[in-house]
């Protein structure tokens, strides 16, 4: 009878290092198949410093806070080559304006934006893989029942090359409101990886190089630059401005350290640059403006796969 014991421990302790090293397995073709590096889950915080307005002489300023949360959820498929992820994830902007042309309570407007993603990657051999991302969105104020106008529709199809160990290339192109405007992007993006050196591109969108210290690389620090921005549909009190779009070009150093296996806490901060904005009124006439570059900071914690030993 003992040895029936100690043998039915052993199948079920079997059975658990078969299902560990089958989720570890998966997070590593789930991170080797994604163009940039994938998130499980997060939460963050970015804070645009008050920029003077160009061209003006009445020293009129504009700043933004931004929060965020996202959550995703992948599947890998039977065929045992494609993950499947669902992801949602919700934005909070708060935006001060000193500007006449805006005709808000406090000179604040309070946007927000909801979304729901699904993204299809599939492994076709040991040195192609797709990225299909499919992102619809709400972006608006909220303040008037929701309409068509505040509905944007997203979405990203890049293909990537494995040219060596250390190597990855690909392009695609994006439909998306990164740059203010929806609009249609095309991409190029670019993996490197050796010893503690990595670099993570997907160009013109963002860039990032970062070198590893610590035991177990626990900390990472880098440069990195980005393209943000984002377009809302809004209601002002006396109906003159309808739309709300904006973008910038971020660069500056970041940090990243690895709380534990999956955890992580993530700081990037420096010089927020290009700072343009357009007004867009029920006429469908825009006026465009952009203000100073200004310093900014973004904090966050994210939960990721396990890395790679």
């Amino acid at each position: 009878m003992g040895k029936k014991v100690i043998m039915r421990y052993s199948n079920k302790n079997t059975a658990k290092k078969k299902v560990s090293f089958g989720v570890f397995f998966f997070f590593i073709f789930l991170k080797a198949s994604y163009a940039q590096d994938f998130k499980l889950a997060g939460i963050q915080y970015n804070n645009y410093q008050k920029s003077e307005i160009k061209n003006d002489s009445g020293n009129q300023e504009i700043s933004f806070q931004e929060f965020g949360v996202f959550v995703n959820f992948p599947k890998k498929l039977k065929n045992d080559k494609t993950v499947l992820v669902n992801g949602f994830g919700y934005g909070f902007v708060e935006a001060s304006f000193d500007n006449p042309l805006f005709r808000f309570d406090d000179n604040n407007k309070k946007l927000q934006m909801f979304y729901y993603q699904v993204t299809l990657l599939h492994q076709w051999n040991e040195k192609w893989n797709l990225l299909v991302n499919l992102k619809p969105t709400f972006a608006s104020d909220f303040e008037t029942k929701l309409s068509s106008d505040d509905f944007i529709f997203q979405g990203a199809v890049t293909a990537t090359r494995k040219l060596s160990s250390t190597f990855k290339i690909g392009g695609g192109l994006a439909y998306s409101a990164r740059l203010g405007s929806p609009r249609l992007i095309p991409l190029v993006n670019l993996q490197y990886k050796k010893n503690r050196h990595e670099i993570n591109a997907l160009f013109p969108i963002n860039a990032k190089y970062t070198y590893s210290l610590l035991p177990s690389n626990k900390l990472e620090l880098g440069v990195k630059y980005n393209l943000n921005g984002g377009n809302f549909n809004v209601h002002s009190d006396d109906n003159s401005i309808d739309k709300i779009n904006y973008s910038r070009v971020n660069f500056g150093v970041l940090a990243n350290y690895q709380l534990t296996k999956i955890l992580r806490l993530e700081a990037f901060g420096g010089l927020s640059a290009g700072r343009k904005y357009s007004l867009i009124d029920t006429d469908d006439t825009t006026y465009d403006f952009d203000s100073e570059s200004a310093p900014f900071f973004s904090v966050g914690i994210v939960f990721v796969p396990p890395k790679r030993k």
